[in-house]
């Protein structure tokens, strides 16, 4: 049977078998198959106001967020069949789908690109990249696990400032509940060396 521990892998000893993984806890782990799945991380715009309101209605993940913004104007900002994919995915409950790209033509497939150009609820913006996020803080409060009171902010995103993607110079400000980045991933293959013995 498998077993899951909730452990960080410390050092892999990998030069012979049973393979020993090292674990934070101190618990070592003998196996004899070891399969390394790190999976990916989305690639983000490095705008301002991003990583303020990631959470707050920035996300990359419209299957796993969009439900969230029901009868709301959002944005998908990409070119590729995944940013077709999020916008086809929220105009079923968004009230409208604007996507952003920066170029005059989308990458994704040209079925995609159709499908998305011709639903009624999505417009584009050409030739245009994010400059920022903003938006407004609220108080809330909440309990931690040890059930402590705690006083916080929660973001909500409200507009998305765009600009030329040519010239730089800024052309609009589209009132926004979420923005949905889908300009691709990179895989977590990052492991240090030094970590596998």
């Amino acid at each position: 049977g498998a077993a899951f521990y909730p452990y960080k892998v410390m050092r892999a000893h990998l030069r012979a078998r049973p393979f020993i993984l090292e674990t934070s806890s101190g618990l070592n782990i003998s196996t004899h198959t070891l399969i390394i799945a790190t999976g990916a991380n989305a690639r983000w715009l490095g705008v301002q106001g991003e990583s303020d309101f990631r959470g707050g209605g920035v996300s990359s993940c419209a299957t796993c967020d969009g439900f969230l913004f029901r009868d709301k104007d959002v944005v998908v900002i990409g070119g590729g069949d995944a940013a077709m994919e999020d916008a086809l995915v929220l105009a079923r409950t968004s009230s409208s789908v604007t996507i952003i790209h920066r170029r005059d033509k989308f990458r994704a497939s040209h079925a995609m690109a159709d499908r998305a150009l011709q639903h009624p609820l999505i417009s584009v913006k050409w030739n245009t990249t994010v400059s920022k996020f903003s938006g407004r803080f609220e108080d809330f409060i909440y309990y931690d696990n040890h059930g402590n009171q705690v006083q916080g902010e929660r973001p909500f995103l409200e507009h998305v400032h765009l600009k030329n993607a040519f010239t730089g110079e800024p052309t609009q400000v589209l009132n926004a509940s979420a923005a949905f980045v889908a300009i691709g991933h990179d895989p977590n293959t990052k492991w240090p060396p030094d970590e596998l013995v």
